[in-house]
């Protein structure tokens, strides 16, 4: 079994595991409950920001749900093809939060 991935979160100073829900931004990794929290208050001012941090929110929960996809599945002809979709979200993820925390 290989090794899972660890950070240190940019906002808390804890550790992130791979697997866990969260991000890279400007700062650098950090859990999506921080992220949240640094965000909160002009999030909740801007509806429009307010849902493009959701639907980015709902990309990341696809990525994680993505890696457990790959350790789970027999066929390395799907594994591969989940690992594909899962890059693809990891790509349009990084856009979308750049975007976000540009605009805070």
């Amino acid at each position: 079994m290989r090794q899972l991935k660890r950070w240190k979160c940019a906002v808390c100073s804890e550790e992130i595991i791979e697997g866990q829900l969260f991000t890279f931004y400007s700062k650098g990794p950090v859990h999506w409950e921080c992220l949240e929290k640094e965000m909160a208050a002009r999030v909740y001012k801007d509806t429009d920001l307010a849902a493009l941090v959701r639907l980015d929110h709902y990309l990341h929960e696809g990525i994680v749900l993505a890696k457990q996809l790959e350790y789970m599945t027999q066929s390395e002809e799907v594994r591969k093809r989940i690992e594909e979709i899962r890059r693809q979200l990891e790509v349009l993820a990084a856009k979308l939060i750049n975007e976000i925390t540009a605009k805070i």
